[in-house]
């Protein structure tokens, strides 16, 4: 079994790279088949880890890492889409608690969709005092985690007026579940890329009646493919900044 350090892992690879760019060396390994890095910062070593998206892939991959790889802690880091409508670009928000929407439920209505098995995440006062002492914009506040993209600004205030959390991610309640089996704490930090009115994903959000392939063929029609890119790099880009600073602060300030 690999050696215990903490573990920073993100579903997309330009999310990890937030990480990686702030290692001084880095190799990449194989943990389980699964290939990952491994970080200096400092005198800090860390373990480096691309999950993929959604909620059945992210926890796969999770889980074979950690039946091989023992860490002391995993931070979860990553975009998010806003419910709360005070929630800005480019804000962070740190998770206290990740609740997934049932499987059961699933393809009802959103009105008549439940929720699951959710879990308290860990750390989130040391999280958040980190991100205030960066000055950076940060909330507190539930994730939800759908197994499709939620990006129409109806579906959001429909979420939002239900459950009231503040952000829609694709993994971290699976991820909580993972890591709680493992006995791992894990904590979560995420930044908003699309605030609760935005629209630019709302030709992939949740639909009851399409799949994924109609979905896609629904956004192919509508096209507009250059400016729906640059308004992606936009939010991103701030997405991106607001992680490499918090975790600047965090990895410098924080025992590992």
């Amino acid at each position: 079994m690999l050696s215990s350090m903490l573990l920073i892992a993100a579903a997309l690879a330009e999310e990890l790279e937030t990480a990686l760019n702030l290692c001084s060396r880095k190799s990449k390994i194989r943990c389980a088949g699964v290939p990952m890095w491994l970080g200096t910062r400092g005198n800090k070593n860390l373990h480096l880890l691309k999950l993929g998206t959604g909620p059945v892939r992210s926890a796969s991959v999770l889980q074979r890492v950690l039946a091989e790889l023992k860490v002391t802690g995993i931070l979860i880091i990553g975009y998010a889409g806003a419910l709360d409508p005070a929630l800005k670009q480019g804000e962070l928000v740190v998770v206290d608690r990740a609740d997934p929407l049932a499987q059961d439920s699933w393809g009802a209505p959103l009105e008549e969709i439940k929720l699951g098995s959710g879990r308290q995440l860990a750390g989130a006062d040391e999280l958040f005092r980190v991100a205030q002492a960066a000055g950076l914009p940060v909330r507190r506040g539930t994730a939800l985690t759908s197994p499709c993209i939620m990006g129409a600004p109806e579906h959001k205030r429909v979420l939002f007026q239900r459950f009231q959390a503040a952000i829609v991610d694709m993994e971290t309640a699976a991820l909580a579940h993972v890591a709680a089996n493992s006995a791992v704490p894990l904590g979560c930090v995420r930044a908003i890329t699309d605030e609760a009115d935005d629209t630019f994903l709302a030709s992939l959000s949740y639909n009851p009646r399409a799949g994924a392939i109609q979905r896609a063929a629904k956004t192919l029609a509508e096209g507009g493919w250059l400016r729906r890119y640059s308004q992606w790099r936009e939010r991103s880009l701030a997405a991106r900044q607001a992680l490499s600073k918090f975790l600047s602060c965090y990895l410098d300030s924080c025992h590992l």
